[in-house]
């Protein structure tokens, strides 16, 4: 191999290794996840992210938030053909009014159905199913848990959808019962909104980030608004609603998955 030859295969080295880096790690002067260039909140994430000072933890976290946006996602009210049925957005991510809702801070999108009687759910993603009754803020609701991983193949997190004012009576009369079980994504969830829900029949959908350490009982903040915490979910203890800064990330914010 004469000289030339082997600086140039040494400068295709360094830049394979640059590109692999800039796509794991050091993210965090590349992606903001505090707010746009339009003043938008791209996602909600926990005091412990906004106030540190230590870029190996901000980096850890958007690198997770990294990897999970770039897997592929759909609709829930899209079938196999790609058809989604008519509906409105009465409550957009953030907002604390709107058909309905209440002056606390609201993590997810309301998405009324034109014909809520007839609707169909699916699995925005691949992931283990679990479902949950007699909540009080949710009523009935399930989840889906993907783990996500980097580039290396490594797990660095997992991210939770929430299906929320479903009721899981009517599937299971139906012989809609997933819980616990893996679905692919594009795969049936259920076939009933709760009824009773206020402001109409709706699904609430949320996406929440998790680090591998999360116990599942997480109380969750909300977001930072001009150097001030807004204030956080309330009522009684509900699975999957209660948050421990020092474990988990925050809310995903739906539009930033193709969802809205």
């Amino acid at each position: 191999m004469n000289q030339i030859t082997f600086y140039l295969i040494l400068i295709i080295l360094i830049f394979l290794s640059s590109c692999k880096k800039e796509d794991t790690t050091d993210l965090v002067e590349q992606i903001s996840y505090e707010i746009n260039e339009n003043g938008i909140y791209q996602d909600f994430l926990t005091p412990d992210y906004y106030d540190t000072n230590k870029n190996d933890l901000r980096n850890e976290i958007n690198k997770f938030i990294h990897f999970s946006r770039l897997n592929e996602y759909q609709h829930p009210f899209q079938n196999s053909n790609g058809d989604i049925i008519t509906y409105s957005t009465n409550r957009a991510f953030g907002t604390g009014i709107g058909l309905g809702g209440t002056s606390q801070h609201h993590p997810a999108i309301d998405l009324h159905p034109t014909n809520p009687l007839d609707v169909t759910l699916y699995a925005v993603h691949e992931g283990i199913v679990n479902t949950y009754r007699n909540s009080p803020k949710y009523r009935h609701y399930l989840t889906i848990t993907k783990e996500i991983k980097d580039s290396d193949n490594n797990n660095i997190g997992k991210l939770v959808t929430l299906y929320a004012h479903i009721d899981l009576d009517l599937d299971e009369s139906q012989l809609i019962q997933l819980n616990g079980l893996y679905v692919n994504k594009g795969d049936l969830v259920s076939e009933n909104l709760y009824s009773g829900t206020m402001g109409g029949a709706h699904l609430h959908f949320e996406i929440r980030f998790y680090r591998n350490s999360e116990i599942g009982n997480e109380e969750f903040y909300s977001w930072k608004s001009n150097g001030v915490y807004t204030v956080q979910s309330t009522g009684t203890l509900w699975f999957y609603g209660y948050w421990n800064s020092s474990i988990g990330y925050g809310f995903g914010n739906p539009i930033n998955f193709g969802i809205e």
